[in-house]
Parts: C-alpha cells; sequence; structure tokens
C-alpha cells in the first residue's frame, strides 16, 4: 500500500533486490474536495453553487496531467467505480471531464462571480474582494501529486479563481479537518473497487475526504461532534443518504446496485468533489520464486491492497533455494 510509485527506480533495482515488479491498478484518484460547509461563508456559498463546481472540473485540462506527471498512465474521470468494479458507471466516470476553458468561464459568469477587471480575478458578488481559498494536503512537495495540484491551481488561475495549495503533515491535516478548518483539500479518494462495503466518501462521512466535512460529522455523530451541522432541508445530500438507507437494509443485490447508481446519478449532476485522474498503475514487488500472484488487480485499502489475491493461494517455487547461500542458487 506504501510502496513508492516510482516504477523506473523499483525496476532498476530487481536484481538487486530479488524481486520482480507487477502492476496493479490504484483504486485511488487524484482530485479535490472543495469543503461545502467551510467555516468562510463567502467561500461556503461558492463552493455550494454547482455551477462553480462544474466549472471548476471544466477549467482543468486532465490530458496534460496524465502525461507531463503521470506519464500518460492514468485515466482522465471523476471520483466513481473503477472500470473493474461491478458498480462502475460511466455516467458519472466521465461527467463534465472535458477541458473547456470557455464553458468554465460562462458557467462561472451565471453564477454571480464576475471578474473584477477585464482580465482580473474573480470577485464575490457586491464587493471587490478576490475570491481565494488554501487547498490542503499530505502530498509533498516536489511530488507527482503535488505538481499536479500547483497545475491545477495555475488552470483555477486563468479562469480567475486564485487558489494555494499547502503540504502538511498528516496529523496537522488531520486536525484541520477534525475541527473543520480547512477550506480545500487535495486528496482525491479510493475505496472504488467494492464502494458498497466502503461507501464513506460518497456518503460524506469520512471526514478527511472533507467535501461536505460538518454534514458528514452530523449523519455520523447525530449532531454530537462539535462542528456538526445538519444539511437543509431538501439538500441532496439527504437524498443521498436516504438511498443508502435503502441499500443498508435491501437483501437483493441487483437492487442495491440499482440504488446505489442512483446515488452516482447524483454525484454526476452535483459533482460534490472534483476527480482529474485515476486507475493508475499500482506497483506491487514480488520476490523471486513467489508464484501464482498475477498482475492487473484493483489495488484498493477495502479489499486489503494487494492481498484481495488471497495469500493462501501463493507458493513458493523451489522453497529449499530460499535457504541457500547466494552462490549456491
Amino acid at each position: 500500500r506504501h510502496i513508492p510509485g516510482d516504477l523506473p527506480l523499483l525496476q532498476s533495482n530487481e536484481a538487486a533486490g530479488g524481486y520482480r515488479t507487477l502492476l496493479g491498478v490504484s483504486a485511488g484518484h487524484i482530485g479535490i474536495q472543495l469543503n461545502l460547509t467551510t467555516k468562510d461563508q463567502r467561500l461556503r456559498a461558492f463552493f455550494q453553487a454547482r455551477d462553480v463546481r462544474i466549472a471548476l472540473s471544466l477549467a482543468v485540462d486532465r490530458a496534460l496531467l496524465n502525461t507531463s506527471f503521470y506519464g500518460g498512465t492514468g485515466t482522465p474521470r471523476q471520483y466513481s467505480p473503477l472500470s473493474k468494479s461491478p458498480q462502475f458507471y460511466p455516467t458519472l466516470s466521465n461527467a463534465h471531464i472535458g477541458s473547456d476553458k470557455a464553458q468554465a468561464e460562462q458557467l462561472l459568469d451565471q453564477a454571480g462571480y464576475l471578474r473584477g477587471s477585464a482580465n482580473g480575478p474573480r470577485v464575490y458578488p457586491g464587493s471587490s474582494d478576490a475570491i481565494s481559498f488554501t487547498i490542503e494536503g499530505i502530498a509533498a512537495v516536489g511530488s507527482a501529486e503535488e505538481q499536479a495540484a500547483q497545475k491545477a491551481i495555475e488552470f483555477f488561475a486563468a479562469v480567475g479563481i486564485t487558489a494555494s495549495y499547502v503540504a502538511l503533515e498528516r496529523d496537522v491535516y488531520n486536525q484541520h479537518c477534525n475541527s473543520n478548518d480547512v477550506s480545500a483539500a487535495w486528496w482525491g479518494g479510493d475505496r472504488t473497487v467494492l464502494p458498497l462495503a466502503d461507501p464513506g466518501i460518497f456518503l460524506g462521512t469520512t471526514w478527511d475526504r472533507p467535501w461536505g466535512l460538518a454534514w458528514g460529522k452530523w449523519r455520523s455523530t447525530g449532531g454530537s461532534d462539535p462542528v456538526s451541522e445538519e444539511p437543509p432541508v431538501g439538500h441532496w445530500i439527504r437524498d443521498i443518504w436516504s438511498k443508502w438507507d435503502q441499500i443498508a437494509v435491501q437483501a437483493d443485490g441487483v437492487e442495491r446496485n440499482r440504488i446505489f447508481q442512483e446515488i452516482l446519478d447524483i454525484w454526476a449532476l452535483e459533482l460534490p468533489m472534483i476527480g482529474f485522474l485515476g486507475e493508475l498503475p499500482a506497483p506491487v514487488i514480488v520476490k523471486n520464486h513467489l508464484r501464482n500472484y498475477a498482475a492487473g488487480y484493483p489495488i484498493d485499502n477495502t479489499t486489503a491492497d494487494e492481498h484481495l489475491l488471497n495469500p493462501e493461494t501463493l507458493f513458493w517455487q523451489l522453497p529449499y533455494k530460499l535457504f541457500l547461500p547466494t552462490t549456491q542458487k
């Protein structure tokens, strides 16, 4: 799970390390969570505008992110079940993933967030204050994920939205999420192989993917958490929760999938968080002589990452050689 993603480095050390590098498919996504319940009320209104979320999705050239920072190995897509998942749903995966600066500008205009000057930053309605927010994440400076964040910020700036990225230690990031002191987060999302087994990101209750943090805390704690907040009556997140409650008591698998698809339809319409890339290669280090591990399978936390293939089915070829001096192997 925590193997570094420098594939050439891993492959160049195979002989010395006595292993081979196989590739799975990561369940993780590159994406951004705009906190729809941020404490900053003007940002909250901005993020809660559907046209704004769609505009920021269209503002980013996913193909460029893919080729510039991931060697073209990813797939432009929204956060959604993987193509290998029984819940795969192209309607969501492909929603608003085209690069269209003109449409993004038009949607921001329609939402009432106009530029303060001809080519200047966009401002809050009735104010000369420029819209600006900080994106927090745990991606280290210089990493592919951090560089992708910086490029996305450049795309946002091109349509008049100012943002900056701050890399944090994970415990600090967690503290900010726990106290709802985060405006936006650069931490995509996994749990996309069997999302019915762990649907928290889709429900907004996974607090470190904070697209609706205070609402999710209210759902998870019944309002007992001090930062929790009940969502407005009739809000679409209540429809997501209602449909999940139906799934939770539904015995028929086909019907569960049908109802979950309705949740994904809400996601395709509302775009609670913005995904950029997914289905990236996930390296799996396999010791020489270990057999029966196959490449190409999805790697996800819910399915125990590389252990999806069941360790009890693996075996050692020529196991006696493992205990011989190197010169006798």
